[in-house]
Formats: C-alpha cells, structure tokens, sequence
C-alpha cells in the first residue's frame, strides 16, 4: 500500500465544517430554541446533526492512510511512540474538557467525543500496521457483524436501561456516563463499530488514493458511498439506525455520507477547481481539534467571567437576541458568533502555518 504525498484540499474543508457544525450544534443560546435539524433524533433516526460526529471519525480514518503511509504502514519504534502519544493525549484532552460540567453537575463523565476519537485513532492505526491489508475489509465487516449480534443478543434497542449496552457501560463505567437512556453514547460496546467506521474511512482512502488519478478516485469514493448508504437505509428495516447504540447500519449509512461528501467535494475543489476561496473552512479543518478544545474553554470563561451584571454568555445571548430574536434564530446566531470568535483566534495560526499536532 502507499499513499498520495500531494495533500487533498478537500480533506481539510470537509473536517472544516464537520468541525464548525459540530461546535454549533454543541452550543446554542437556548436549548428549548433549538431548529430541529440541529438537534440529534431522540433514539432511533438520523438527522443532520447525527452525521456530524461520523463524518469526523470517517475524516479520521481517511486521514491515519494520508499520515501512515509515509511510514509505509510499518512499525516503528519512534511510530509507535507517536501513535501512543497522540492516543494518550487526546484520552486525557478529552476527559479534562468534560471534567469542569462533570463536578458541577455531580458526576463526571469518563468517556466522551475526543475519547473516542483516540480509542478508534489507536486500534485502526495499530490494525493497518500490524495486519494484512486484504485482510482489512473482513475486519471491517466481523466487527459490524459481531456487534449486530451482540445487540440483538442482548435487547440492544432497550430504552429502558435493561440492553446490554446500557448493562455494561453501568458495571464498568458506573454513574460516570452520560445517561442516553442508560447508557452512554459513547460508551464500552459502542466502540467496536466505531472502530469498524474508522476502518471504512481508511479502507476508502486506500481505494481512493490507488486510483489511476484524482477523478477516478474521486468517482470510486461515490460509488463506495452509493452503496454504504444505500446498504444501510435498506437494512434499517431490520437494524434501526441508532447513532446513541452506533448501530451497523448508522455506521454504514453514515460512512456513506462521508464519502458521497468528500467525493463532490474532492471533484470540485481538487480535481476541477470549482470551489476556490475555502480559506475560511480549512482554518477549522486543519486545526480541528484545537478548534474543538477552544470550544470548551470559551464556554466555561463565558459562564465565570462577568460582565455588567451579567456573564459574557448572557450578555452575548442577549446582544445576539437583540438582533435576531430570542427564538430558534437567536439561539442559533449565538452558537454561529462563538464559532466566529473561536475563527478569529485560530486564524492567525493557519496564517503563519501553525498546526495543533499530537
């Protein structure tokens, strides 16, 4: 296997607004204002907003194929090092962004987005290292079919706290989730399909990027996406798509998305040219995760920070209310300007070529 050395354009825009969107939908004004495609499905469905976080973990795998495959996807000492590293950091990361609402709302959380992020970053890194490639799609696969059987086994569907899922989160986790009808959603068992959908996206960048020239991997990856979505829509009859339980069908439906995405995308921007000025989203995309660590300490500096008698969050909601209303359309342009201020920090740094790197 080797890898593309010229960067995709379309990589670091896609994760752009992946990011920008996940930090709108994680912060608005109001939460009883909030548009309904901003919101996630309250249990089995998909909205917009459920194929944020996906998208990102499909970004991730395409991307461990980009930064691997210099090294040839051969193991090293000083490989192995960094891949620990980044694994360790963005756990711990994770879990101190949590931590402030955890101790005030009297249970801290262990698991969480960035958390997962590195559990999946260091079992596929780790996977596409140590195994054979031909043997990377049936990995893939027996990982999404084991967990369809472990939720049908197990009354995975439950929304009462009795599935396995909910079962196993409570004996190894404790109170120490956050609660989705018992379980968390990014709990213990749900990790296994993550790791399969991280997979995919490495396993669509292998296809993509070994193609005979950016348009024909570019039309791979709709093709792949075509049939991920499609295959998960159709098996959702008998498999819901669940993002909160990560069902087999969510992941493929969802890794469908992201490579139907990043297919137009990689056909406008990369291959002809359509799309140009996307300096605005590559300042999320190429410092993601610090865009997402930012996200966290401006909320808790907005809550403690006064200003006229009011926190700089109340007193930004309330400027922001002043204009578009205190409804759904305020409540959203208070989470779009913390997103801008989060813009006007980072911009400088993407400026001078100064990439976050764990």
């Amino acid at each position: 296997m080797t890898a593309s050395s010229k960067r995709i354009e379309a990589v670091d825009v896609l994760r752009g607004i992946t990011m920008a969107f996940m930090i709108l939908v994680n912060n608005p004004g109001d939460w009883s204002h909030v548009y309904a495609p901003l919101q996630h499905a309250s249990w089995n469905g998909l909205t917009p907003t459920d194929c944020i976080f996906p998208v990102f973990l499909f970004l991730m795998g395409f991307s461990i194929y980009l930064s691997l495959g210099k090294s040839q996807f051969k193991l090293s000492g000083s490989l192995v090092k960094r891949i620990l590293k980044r694994f360790i950091l963005l756990f711990v990361i994770g879990f101190l962004l949590i931590l402030p609402s955890g101790i005030m709302g009297g249970s801290v959380r262990i698991l969480g987005v960035l958390q997962r992020i590195a559990l999946c970053y260091v079992a596929v890194a780790f996977l596409v290292c140590l195994v054979d490639g031909r043997w990377l799609p049936w990995i893939a696969a027996a990982l999404l079919a084991v967990y369809t059987i472990i939720l049908f086994a197990g009354n995975g569907f439950a929304t009462d706290g009795t599935s396995i899922l909910a079962k196993v989160d409570q004996a190894i986790l404790g109170s120490h989730i956050y609660n989705a009808n018992g379980l968390d959603p990014e709990g213990v068992l749900s990790t296994i399909p993550s790791i399969a959908h991280t997979l995919i996206g490495f396993l669509a960048a292998r296809w993509c990027l070994e193609a005979p020239g950016r348009e024909e991997g570019s039309r791979r990856l709709l093709i792949l996406g075509a049939i991920l979505l499609i295959g998960g829509l159709l098996l959702n009859y008998g498999c819901p798509i669940n993002k909160k339980v990560w069902s087999p069908t969510f992941a493929l439906a969802t890794c469908g998305i992201g490579c139907l995405l990043l297919g137009v995308f990689m056909w406008a921007i990369d291959e002809k040219h359509y799309w140009r000025h996307t300096g605005f989203w590559k300042v999320f995309g190429t410092n993601s995760i610090l865009c997402y660590i930012l996200s966290f300490v401006l909320v808790y500096l907005f809550m403690f920070i006064p200003v006229g008698g009011k926190n700089i969050s109340e007193w930004l909601f309330t400027f922001v209310s002043a204009i578009f209303g205190q409804g759904c359309l305020g409540s959203m342009m208070y989470a779009v300007a913390l997103d801008l201020i989060i813009w006007a920090i980072v911009y400088p740094l993407y400026k001078r070529k100064i990439y976050l790197k764990l």
